[in-house]
């Protein structure tokens, strides 16, 4: 088929048309119109009419281009008020349901003979579940003041938050030589000081803009510029231009336009989220070693989809753990867990950050296989979403073999976080980062242990995993007594 190299109107005009039909096909048939994005460039990319490919320059840059305008608006979608607000509960569940879905993952993967990080990565897109997916059905069957439905909400959007940053902190190194701890400790300063420069910045901006009869247009304008420099600051500095648009988005969420701004910023994330997912279409089995597309032989294809049924399985069961052995100490009744675990279900966007983002970080078969391992994810419990909802009374039954300790409440609202949640949660956060440090000084060590020509007794996981818990054990002991205490200042 002959490629309109000259004609890039014409090659935007027919993506947009086609991605457009497949998306309104998918809504038809009650779906995330997500998956026609991505259909739509998987059938105009290799794989059929070889229309587009995964390194076109119009591909690449509308792609990066959707990616940063996607973390932009997710920066902004979550304020610090919003934070705040969203209480000790949502903070507790969300983190121990992120522990439960990325270790269930990880625990599949390695059992199937993945690499270490891969595995990881696969386990981070356990809990990326599509807030807009989960906030529509809410809103479509009246659930949206069900307190399940807002904590399940809360939730969503501190994970999102959590996400990126673990997100940010693990693909950086693929463009990094420095030292784990020398890259995280960059990362967190630059993200401190990149809210507080635009914060300050964009404050006094905005105030100059207004005195002199400026309108909304020119300090969104303004937004987009400054998120566009940071984001590159961040390139520059050996981190992820994702943690630039992100922390970038954030700060200027605490400004009074902060609102105007995301709704103008609205219509250029759908325009662009449409070539972002068109461009991730394109990458399913294409590998960027050969430059070719390797489909997987049927039997290959099989495991695949049994892999991703199994994953889906267990980020349901780590989900329904969290809510229901767990949410009792947040004041949620059997009921209300079991709607919560549910509504954690449908993966959407988030998972496909990372798959384009983590992509570079592989080589070889894992590099091709994450992009498809996304996409399934998705088009599994996307599928499996709304029969689950209907299912409800029966999936309550199931894990009402659970025990649900802590004490019930009749009807519970989200607590805004005071001065002693705001001390766990800084508590947590501190212990947290010294974690993640740790484990990847651990991970580069289980990775140069074969080069040290030292003798170990057992297999160098073992060896690994013990060193990592000595001197791990004090700061993940201390997360443990924060989220303790955060559960108790939940019930009060």
């Amino acid at each position: 088929m002959v490629r309109m190299e000259v004609l890039p109107l014409t090659v935007v005009g027919v993506i947009i048309i086609i991605a457009i039909a497949l998306s309104i096909l998918a809504k038809k048939m009650g779906q995330n119109p997500v998956l026609g994005y991505i259909i739509a460039g998987f059938l105009l990319g290799p794989f059929w009419l070889n229309f587009l490919k995964p390194t076109d320059p119009l591909v690449v840059g509308f792609g990066e281009l959707g990616l940063f305008i996607l973390l932009f608006y997710l920066g902004l979608e979550l304020s610090l008020k919003d934070f705040l607000e969203a209480g000790s509960s949502a903070i507790g569940l969300a983190l121990i349901d992120m522990a439960l879905s990325v270790g269930f993952g990880f625990l599949i993967m390695q059992l199937f003979g993945f690499d270490l990080l891969f595995s990881i990565i696969v386990g981070m897109m356990l809990f990326s579940t599509s807030t807009a997916v989960v906030a529509k059905f809410c809103l479509d069957r009246g659930l949206i003041q069900n307190y399940a439905t807002k904590l399940a909400i809360a939730i969503l959007i501190l994970q999102d938050f959590l996400g990126i940053v673990l997100l940010v902190f693990i693909t950086s190194l693929s463009s990094s030589q420095g030292s784990a701890i020398g890259l995280g400790i960059a990362a967190l300063v630059f993200a401190v000081s990149t809210f507080f420069a635009v914060s300050m910045l964009s404050k006094r901006v905005e105030k100059w803009l207004k005195e002199n009869n400026f309108g909304h247009t020119e300090v969104t304008l303004y937004a987009l510029g400054i998120g566009l420099v940071v984001a590159t600051l961040g390139a520059v500095m050996g981190l992820s231009t994702a943690l630039g648009a992100y922390f970038a988005g954030f700060a200027l969420a605490e400004t009074d336009s902060g609102h105007r701004i995301k709704k103008d910023v609205g219509f250029l994330r759908d325009f662009f989220l449409v070539f972002f997912f068109v461009a991730f279409g394109t990458t399913l089995f294409f590998s960027t070693t050969t430059g070719m597309l390797e489909i997987p032989a049927f039997d290959n294809m099989a495991f695949l989809i049994g892999l991703c049924a199994v994953l889906a399985l267990a980020a349901f069961i780590a989900h329904a753990i969290s809510t229901n052995l767990f949410g009792g100490f947040f004041g949620l009744n059997r009921q209300d867990s079991t709607l919560a675990a549910i509504l954690l279900v449908p993966l959407g966007e988030f998972v496909v950050i990372i798959a384009t983002a983590a992509t570079k970080i592989f080589t070889g078969r894992e590099a091709t296989l994450l992009a498809p391992i996304a996409f399934l994810l998705i088009l599994v419990t996307v599928i499996a979403f709304q029969p689950m909802y209907s299912f409800r009374g029966g999936i309550e039954k199931a894990f009402g073999i659970l025990p649900h300790p802590g004490r019930k409440k009749e009807k519970s609202e989200l607590k805004a976080h005071d001065s002693e949640t705001m001390k766990q949660l800084k508590r947590f956060a501190v212990n947290a980062f010294i974690t993640l440090c740790l484990a990847w000084v651990a991970y580069l060590l289980y990775k140069e242990l074969p080069n040290f020509g030292v003798p170990i007794l057992f297999s160098r996981q073992f060896t690994t995993a013990v060193i990592f818990i000595f001197f791990a054990a004090y700061p993940i002991a201390q997360c443990a007594f924060a989220l303790r205490n955060l559960a108790k200042h939940a019930r009060i």
